[in-house]
């Protein structure tokens, strides 16, 4: 079933798990285009609310904009994600928009970015299917 776009509060911060940025685990496109995702949170309050239901030692960073710059200009045809405001690592849908949006809405100060994409859990998997907007 599709999904429309949603307004989400621009992310500002990931979490890291070592020095390493996560993400929930996602199959490719049903094109077979590569897709992954890193989980990007608005404020304080939606990372605390990730972090008490995750059973994994994390730490907020700041998603800065040369990060988004290095992904976004990187080789090779893959879909990159931030996962906005995620409440925990096992919900069954998430909503996230690009890489490119995330850092246009920084660099433009914007409060709101674009979640063009659904998330959704499938079992089967273990992974998440990725669902692209219709507008």
């Amino acid at each position: 079933m599709p999904m429309t776009t949603v307004d989400a509060s621009t992310p500002n911060y990931v979490l890291i798990d070592g020095t390493l940025r996560i993400g929930p685990k996602v199959v490719s496109l049903d094109t077979g285009l590569e897709c992954s995702a890193i989980y990007g949170f608005s404020d304080k309050g939606p990372y605390d609310k990730f972090c008490a239901n995750s059973q994994q030692s994390l730490k907020p960073y700041p998603l800065v904009r040369g990060y988004l710059r290095n992904q976004s200009d990187a080789p090779g045809d893959r879909l990159e994600l931030v996962v906005i405001d995620a409440a925990s690592p096992s919900d069954p849908y998430l909503y996230a928009a690009t890489i490119e949006a995330v850092l246009e809405a920084q660099e433009s100060r914007a409060a709101h970015v674009t979640a063009a994409y659904r998330l959704v859990f499938e079992q089967q998997a273990e992974a998440y299917r990725v669902e692209e907007a219709s507008v």
